[in-house]
């Protein structure tokens, strides 16, 4: 939800025309991006999707150092990126590159958003992995921050962020149009 919310900010600053077709891959992209950065977690909802996903999550999170690690820092950002933009513009027939470009942007909003909504619970992130500090916000006691599935992350912040979307497709509805027009 964040990830969305994230894009229709972006939209809002930078509106494009997507048409029908891209406007829907590209927020295809954006929700696989935010699942991206849980790859290193075996019971993450990206796995839930395929058979075999557990196993396959067992085999990210010994490759990444398991969850929170490598795909939720600043490197493991730089790399998804620079993979993720290497497939987009180098795979994609030479016609499509531009709209391959937007698509890769609407997946690393989704990716980027993940982490930055991680830093607000009580895990934090280590955004400056290999090192083991994990960032959060806001500092200090445990109990300030959200803790994920609680009370606090499904009602406050899942309806804040629901209502900071309503607020912004109510206000901007005629801008998030024309990215499918």
């Amino acid at each position: 939800m964040i990830a969305l919310l994230a894009t229709l900010w972006f939209l809002i600053q930078y509106p494009i025309q997507l048409g029908p077709l891209f406007g829907i891959l590209a927020l295809i992209a954006v929700m696989i991006g935010a699942l991206t950065p849980d790859i290193d977690q075996p019971t993450a909802n990206i796995w839930k999707k395929f058979i075999g996903g557990r196993t396959t999550g067992n085999i990210m999170r010994a490759l990444f150092g398991g969850h929170r690690h490598l795909t939720h820092s600043i490197i493991g950002i730089l790399l998804i990126g620079k993979l993720t933009h290497w497939i987009a513009t180098s795979l994609i027939h030479p016609a499509y590159t531009e709209h391959a470009f937007i698509i890769w942007i609407a997946f690393m909003i989704g990716y980027i958003s993940h982490p930055i909504a991680d830093t607000l619970t009580d895990n934090g992130v280590p955004w400056f992995w290999p090192l083991k500090v994990h960032i959060k916000i806001p500092p200090g006691p445990e109990e300030l921050r959200v803790t994920t599935n609680s009370f606090v992350e499904r009602i406050i912040v899942r309806g804040g962020v629901i209502a900071a979307t309503v607020l912004l497709l109510s206000n901007h509805w005629q801008t998030i149009i024309r990215v499918f027009i």
